[in-house]
């Protein structure tokens, strides 16, 4: 049987075809619009963090370079503190453009050292120290590495300005990309990274300093090798579990050599040398908290010594969703070494161990022969400002920024109102190493 439609209708049908027609193509447009206008605050945003960096290491050349000309420490002081901020600066902008796909550890570590680096050559000079040939060649290679960058970035920028890069492609273009569609006929962050693979080693007393970045562990060294199952059969102890519970993950072939297990949500790492537990990680949830303070502090303790790490104290704590992480400090008689530090994270709920992080402690932990303090404690306090309020005091082995220990008196100090401070000064020469600020919590206490 036919259909037969009435002009009317057929004009009808005809009227709402082209309406929907209308209406799909309004959606479709807006949609382009908005996506369109939303690459186009992308490719600013890129721009701009693009300049900023190129600023930054604009900067970081000039101060470098002006820094060789300074005459006096206070000076040098406040040029090697605008360095370490604008190397601060420009790893947040060199973190807001399109370069996560890309390893960038070598233009990440340049940009931590050069900071960090004049900051402690501000300070050895500030204590009356002269700079070597050798730190004076540092700051000058420094300074070249950081025009180099420079001159990169700011290529880069004129080959986006030219039409020559897309900057939304910096990820794959790089130095030769003549694939079909490549807009790319010079060098992206690809090529930063390369120019950046000859950078110096630089051995200085800093938190970046390559000699503690390629250390290996003192604490395991020349322990002998574990099988695989010697690893596994000390992981299941650590983690309460069978060994049958836990599988073989990828080893770690880092600065410390380990084994890795795994269970569902459980991740341990044990040390090929020496079998020592270097992490664990449990994820599970946790229920309500039944688990008071002090039995945190005795629980830890004694997972510690169930591990075989003796000596240690606890010393700051921290609860965040149901896990107390408290750090303990090993111990050489009454003085406490901070820099052997292991964190040890018990669940509020049943006392369970849900992490543990002992890779400071590996990496630092080994006999050592303390001097007799030059200083008595009394002597040491005169360099405390006359200010604080001295309520105990007792010897601390604390780190240096580059790794390097330093005896000292560890002073509990608090203000007229009632602001604890930790501060250290050295039992050698009366210097004020550091200072703390304590604070106390109702999920714990912490430094500053």
């Amino acid at each position: 049987m036919g259909i037969h439609l009435s002009k009317r209708s057929f004009v009808r049908i005809l009227s709402y075809t082209a309406a929907a027609i209308a209406v799909c193509g309004g959606i479709s447009y807006t949609q382009w619009k908005r996506a369109n206008d939303f690459q186009m605050q992308l490719e600013n945003r890129y721009l701009c963090s693009l300049g900023e960096l190129s600023a930054y290491l604009t900067n970081i050349a000039d101060d470098l370079d002006k820094g060789q000309y300074v005459g006096t420490s206070g000076q040098l002081s406040l040029m090697a503190a605008r360095v370490w901020r604008e190397s601060a600066g420009a790893k947040s902008a060199l973190s807001s453009l399109p370069v996560s796909d890309l390893q960038m550890d070598n233009t990440y570590r340049f940009l931590s050292q050069v900071g960090d680096y004049a900051m402690t050559i501000s300070k050895k000079v500030a204590n009356g120290g002269e700079l070597s040939f050798g730190e004076e060649q540092d700051a000058e290679t420094l300074r070249l590495y950081a025009g180099r960058l420079r001159e990169y970035v700011d290529g880069i920028q004129q080959q986006i300005q030219d039409g020559q890069l897309d900057i939304l492609a910096l990820p794959t273009t790089h130095q030769g990309d003549d694939t079909e569609g490549s807009k790319s006929n010079g060098f992206g962050f690809e090529d930063v990274e390369q120019t950046m693979t000859g950078y110096p080693t630089l051995i200085y007393d800093g938190p970046f300093s390559d000699h503690l970045l390629d250390r290996a562990p003192r604490f395991t060294r020349g322990m002998e090798a574990v099988t695989p199952d010697d690893a596994l059969a000390i992981a299941a102890e650590a983690s309460g579990l069978r060994t049958s519970d836990l599988t073989r993950g990828d080893d770690e072939n880092s600065n410390m050599p380990s084994y890795t297990f795994n269970a569902p949500g459980i991740t341990i790492g044990v040390t090929k040398a020496g079998g020592v537990v270097s992490y664990l990680i449990n994820g599970r949830e946790i229920g309500q908290q039944r688990m008071s303070i002090d039995g945190v502090l005795q629980r830890g303790l004694q997972y510690l010594e169930m591990l075989g790490i003796p000596d240690m104290r606890a010393t700051y704590y921290e609860t965040n969703d149901g896990i107390c992480t408290v750090n303990y400090a090993s111990t050489s008689g009454d003085i406490i070494l901070y820099p052997d530090l292991v964190k040890v994270g018990v669940a509020l709920d049943d006392g369970s161990i849900v992490f543990y992080d002992a890779r400071g402690y590996i990496g630092n932990h080994r006999e050592r022969s303390f001097p007799a303090p030059v200083l008595t404690a009394e002597e040491a306090a005169g360099s405390v400002n006359d200010s604080l309020y001295i309520r105990t005091s007792r010897l601390a082995l604390i780190p240096t920024l580059g790794g390097n220990e330093v005896l000292t008196y560890e002073f509990l100090c608090v203000t007229e109102d009632e602001q604890k401070l930790l501060v250290y000064v050295n039992t050698e020469n009366g210097a004020e190493e550091q200072i703390f600020l304590l604070l106390e919590t109702p999920n714990g206490t912490l430094t500053k």
